[in-house]
């Protein structure tokens, strides 16, 4: 008798609403593909439903329940949906074998099945291998195999530790081996997106990860020759975005800058993917800046060159165990990826044990000294089930966590909401300061990282030796009394409180664009466009400028170039647009050239980008594009 196992990895719709995309689920793949090479698998078991996205739960139930074994991929994103559909199943069919596995299950709590029943195993560490003994010892005893928490009648079976997988030449791939071929041919509506792994393993032990928590140890690398096959499947059946899931993806120069031009060279046969995201190595070499710089040759929509720092002060660094790049070495990334036009992304996260009101603060005023000053993605801390800032560090820096269930993209419209447990409270950050920072990450976020100010409070720094904290909170001030930023400012701080509260924000949206916890910082900017905002919005920013008594071209010709930054939609058929300028101010700013002197600028629409696009979808993307600098013109100077 063949028995059939169903496959579980949900997910939400991804990228923009005009998208019907959605990732093929890779962690089931990569189990079968592994499981199959066996020939007792091959003879006794075969796959059957691959559930791939938030459908329905008594239909897709119904349909589960039909099979003998069913495989659970457990995430954030979907964890509610799996076990209110597993629960389902078990009611359908008390003896369908339910297996889970993934970052979200809670292994070390010792009521994991009294609180859930419905669950029969669980996989603690790496899958493949302990998947493949559990089918080859289908209805017997797993009590033999490690790695495994096993129900028994409500109480937890602990079969010890596994190892990992010694050889990853031993995991063959799902994409080669046929598993996404029938799915793909069924579904030619939707645009697929593919995750792919060319290395496994990271080498650090941050406390909010889970990443490093499961597979803290060695990084092992997947055979070259198979990696380049399968990114050739993924350009082949035009998957729309490919994730390169590495921990630290250009941590070995050589061969991940081989990868890179696989990469260019698949999607110049085919067109496909479209978009790329990854997650660059943690500490950066110049090398990488030349790799990241290859997509943009090539024009091909980058992905920003990632520079986390999660932190700059060094007390909460120590206290989660992280230890970040030198902060002059930072420095030379900064300005190297400015010199070349090459996004760079640099990410915070509110709510760290140790961080303080001023600390947080002091990071940005810091990341803007060292050179960067668009791409700073802000993180709101969250309690992941088996990192260790939630099992061993939450009691003794009392975080104190809300449940929210708008967070993630595209969430909070479905029937099983999936909440995320973000901080908001620290022993040294109370409630009412972290809603402070909140509104100062909106505050900065409109106006510097945007690009509404960025060069302006540069040139100050330089100029006139004004502090970014002091140019900053001027604003602030004058910002504070005018009637429509006033308004703005007052429904921020009650969404977020909302938010912390009620556990949604609830926002209307903005041109029919959802608005979640994630990117209701990015509000503003979308509303400034919505409104036509930004005529008065730099009437503002230059009655601010008269008060530093700057000569009157200099200042106006501060607001053109500042204004030109600013990619408008209405001016998209027109761009290229060249001005003459009587100070270079990007030439001192950059190469301290001499301000007195003439030069053309050309402000360019990004030759990646579809200047066909629709004025909902391109204020959609300010926030979807975030990372690649979707909003602001490429510049190019003629002397």
């Amino acid at each position: 008798m063949t028995h059939k196992i169903g496959f579980v990895q949900p997910n939400f719709r991804f990228g923009p609403k005009t998208a019907n995309a959605y990732y093929l689920p890779y962690s089931m793949g990569v189990l079968w593909a592994y499981a199959s090479r066996d020939q007792t698998v091959i003879d006794n078991f075969a796959p059957g439903h691959i559930v791939f996205r938030r459908d329905p739960i008594e239909s897709t139930a119904e349909i589960l329940a039909q099979h003998d074994v069913l495989a659970f991929s457990t995430y954030v994103w979907n964890r509610n949906y799996n076990y209110a559909l597993a629960r389902r199943v078990k009611e359908l069919n008390p003896q369908c074998l339910t297996i889970f596995g993934g970052p979200e299950v809670a292994i070390e709590r010792k009521d994991l099945f009294k609180q859930n029943p419905f669950m029969d195993i669980v996989v603690k560490m790496e899958g493949e291998e302990t998947f493949l003994k559990i089918l080859s010892s289908y209805a017997s005893d797993y009590r033999h195999i490690p790695g495994l928490l096993i129900n028994d009648g409500g109480l937890v079976v602990d079969t010890g530790s596994s190892t990992r997988i010694e050889r990853l030449d031993d995991i063959p791939s799902p994409y080669l081996t046929g598993f996404f071929d029938q799915l793909v041919r069924d579904h030619p509506e939707i645009e697929w997106s593919a995750t792919l792994e060319t290395n496994r393993g990271c080498p650090f032990q941050c406390t909010f990860c889970d990443w490093g928590s499961l597979t803290y140890n060695k990084v092992k690398k997947f055979n070259l020759e198979k990696v380049f096959a399968e990114l050739e499947w993924v350009s082949r059946n035009h998957c729309g975005a490919l994730y390169i899931a590495d921990a630290n993806f250009g941590m070995f120069i050589e061969r991940d800058s081989l990868i890179i031009d696989k990469i260019i060279d698949s999607v110049k046969t085919t067109g496909w993917p479209k978009v790329f995201n990854l997650t660059w190595a943690k500490n950066k070499k110049e090398d990488v800046v030349g790799m990241a710089k290859k997509w943009i040759d090539a024009k091909i929509r980058a992905p920003a060159l990632t520079a986390s720092v999660q932190t700059l002060n060094d007390n909460v660094l120590t206290i989660i165990k992280r230890k970040n790049m030198e902060m002059n070495k930072i420095e030379e990334l900064f300005h190297l990826c400015e010199k070349e036009q090459v996004p760079v992304n640099t990410e915070l996260i509110l709510g760290l044990p140790g961080e303080t009101l001023y600390t947080w603060k002091n990071n940005f005023w810091r990341l803007f000294e060292a050179g960067n000053h668009h791409g700073i993605d802000i993180y709101q801390s969250q309690l992941l089930e088996n990192a260790e800032m939630n099992l061993r560090q939450r009691e003794q820096y009392r975080l104190e966590s809300a449940l929210v269930y708008d967070y993630l993209s595209n969430s909070g419209d479905e029937d099983i909401p999936e909440g995320v447990r973000v901080v908001i409270s620290t022993s040294t950050l109370p409630a009412d300061e972290m809603l402070d920072a909140q509104v100062f990450n909106w505050f900065i976020y409109t106006f510097h990282l945007s690009g509404t100010t960025s060069y302006i409070s540069r040139f100050l720094r330089k100029y006139a030796d004004i502090s970014y904290q002091q140019f900053y909170e001027g604003l602030y001030g004058l910002v504070k009394n005018d009637p429509w930023f006033k308004q703005e400012q007052t429904d921020i701080r009650s969404y977020f409180n909302k938010w912390t509260q009620e556990g949604a924000i609830n926002h209307p949206g903005v041109n029919n664009i959802n608005i979640f916890g994630w990117n209701l910082m990015q509000t503003t900017r979308m509303k400034m466009y919505a409104e036509k905002k930004y005529d008065s919005t730099f009437e503002l920013v230059k009655e601010y400028l008269y008060t530093f008594n700057l000569p009157a071209l200099l200042v106006d010709e501060l607001i053109e170039l500042q204004r030109l930054r600013v990619c408008e939609y209405d001016k998209i058929p027109f761009y290229p647009i060249v001005r003459k300028f009587n100070y270079d101010i990007l030439g001192y700013l950059l190469e301290d050239k001499d301000l007195c002197k003439s030069v053309d600028i050309s402000f360019d629409y990004p030759s990646d980008e579809d200047p066909t696009v629709d004025f909902n979808t391109f204020i959609e993307l300010i926030w979807y594009g975030r990372r690649r600098e979707f909003g602001l013109t490429k510049i190019s100077r003629f002397y």
